[in-house]
């Protein structure tokens, strides 16, 4: 019996990476929902004393890092970073209830951004500044990719972020009878559940590692 195929809806990169980290012969469908693009924003680095990464995607868009305190959601975002990484959280929530630190620190992020993280550390007295470095535009599915999620065989979708998840449900409506969801994280799946009405798989901890494992088991059947 063929094993079903894998959809990839993150950044380009981004799905490369994890479909380099599937069992082989494993199918993927690469589709990216989101493009990473430049806003034009800079971050001068000597006016800060560290910096917030909240997500990978902001690094590219960052002068070197090498030697900078760094704050961080995620071990890939720690590792990706090239910084003086000082704290590795779970998610935001985790990050602002950990980060000990004198500001003012920066945090470049996305035109979409959840969390109130500096807003938050602000109130808490880290002087904390946003910057806009990158926005995330809207990609059509291709037809593969949209063949697969609303089809009747079986498929699997690991599910990223919430803002994909309503933007997957606006481009395919329906979702296929046999879509096997995985979610990141309980806030991932209420995002799809709202959308679609299904609740979906979810991982124990929002980690890239607890995700691979999660689409390699499902793949396996």
């Amino acid at each position: 019996m063929p094993r079903p195929p894998v959809i990839l809806t993150r950044p380009e990169a981004d799905s490369r990476r994890v479909a380099e980290a599937l069992a082989p012969g494993t199918e993927v469908i690469v589709s990216p929902v989101t493009d990473i693009v430049a806003t034009g924003e800079s971050v001068d680095l000597s006016r800060y004393r560290g910096v917030i990464l909240t997500s990978s995607n902001a690094i590219g868009f960052l002068p070197d890092l090498a030697g900078v305190p760094v704050y961080c959601v995620g071990p890939r975002t720690a590792e990706l970073s090239g910084g003086d990484v000082r704290l590795t959280a779970r998610n935001a929530d985790d990050l602002v209830a950990r980060l000990d630190a004198t500001g003012p620190l920066v945090h470049p992020h996305g035109r979409e951004v959840r969390g109130q993280v500096a807003k938050r550390l602000n109130s808490a007295g880290i002087e904390t500044h946003d910057v806009v470095i990158y926005d995330q535009v809207p990609v059509p599915l291709s037809d593969a990719a949209k063949a697969a999620l609303r089809g009747d065989a079986p498929a699997i979708l690991p599910l990223w972020s919430a803002r994909s998840a309503a933007r997957l449900v606006t481009q395919i409506g329906s979702p296929g009878s046999n879509l096997h969801v995985i979610a990141l994280s309980d806030q991932v799946a209420r995002a799809w559940e709202a959308a679609t009405g299904r609740m979906p798989e979810v991982c124990d901890a929002p980690t890239g590692d607890e995700m691979i494992a999660r689409i390699v088991a499902a793949a396996a059947g």
